[in-house]
């Protein structure tokens, strides 16, 4: 079966500062795969290169089989035009810290708004896919509208990079549910959080990164209960 995320050796900087320092690993189709450790670590950037809003400097990364970003033809790598990696940018939804709404409209319109411009889907069939999709996350907050949002698109990959973290405590749990909904539904998934229980409970893998490197992997119990690098033990003793 082909993993639905294939990175090897990924590696990123900006100027100087190396932050991703060859990154391997591969996320099969249909799992829930959380990324955890420090801040710097470059877990958001990472997450980022998948959906190509930063260029990787080295290595390969595949969404679904096909390069992300680039074309390969004999030896060499062509960068895809803006509009082609637009299109495949589409199979991805991606889920931020802040919620990236259109201030200007409403929850529906928002959740309407890609289908209308990207897919040319009729208004009538959006605004009702809109209505069903706000209905499943429900509409407590902005970052539930966010997640709707990303789903109009029928991706076949979400990104969620900490989307819990700007809440206040007693919504954590409303949009973590509405993620675990995605995940019994078989969405793939790659979460960047703090949320240990969650990756506990809902993760099928689970990588702690630190420095720009994978620095221990498997699945999210073992990793958290008992893990095996000095790094990790460190790390998880500040937050569990």
């Amino acid at each position: 079966m082909t993993a639905m995320v294939k990175a090897e050796g990924v590696h990123k900087s900006f100027g100087h500062v190396e932050v991703l320092k060859g990154i391997d690993l591969e996320v099969a189709s249909g799992e829930v795969f959380c990324l955890i450790g420090p801040s710097g670590s470059g877990k958001s950037t990472f997450l980022r290169c998948i959906n190509h809003l930063e260029k990787v400097n080295a290595g390969r990364l595949y969404v679904d089989g096909e390069l992300v970003g680039y074309r390969q033809k004999g030896d060499k790598l062509y960068e895809l035009k803006d509009s082609e990696v637009a299109m495949k940018r589409r199979d991805i939804g991606m889920v931020f810290q802040r919620f990236n709404l259109f201030p200007h409209m409403t929850a529906l319109e928002n959740v309407m708004e890609a289908p209308i411009q990207v897919k040319g889907q009729a208004k009538a069939e959006a605004r009702e896919r809109a209505g069903q999709l706000l209905e499943r996350v429900g509409l407590a907050e902005q970052q539930r509208v966010a997640i709707a949002r990303a789903l109009a698109m029928d991706p076949k990959l979400m990104l969620f990079d900490e989307p819990t973290s700007a809440l206040d405590p007693e919504l954590v749990g409303d949009v973590l549910d509405v993620m675990r909904d995605l995940a019994e539904s078989g969405m793939t998934m790659i979460v960047v959080t703090h949320e240990m229980g969650f990756a506990r409970e809902v993760g099928d893998s689970l990588v702690f990164m630190d420095g720009g490197v994978v620095v221990e992997s498997g699945h999210p119990r073992d990793v958290l209960t008992n893990p095996s690098h000095e790094r990790t033990k460190s790390f998880l003793s500040k937050v569990l």
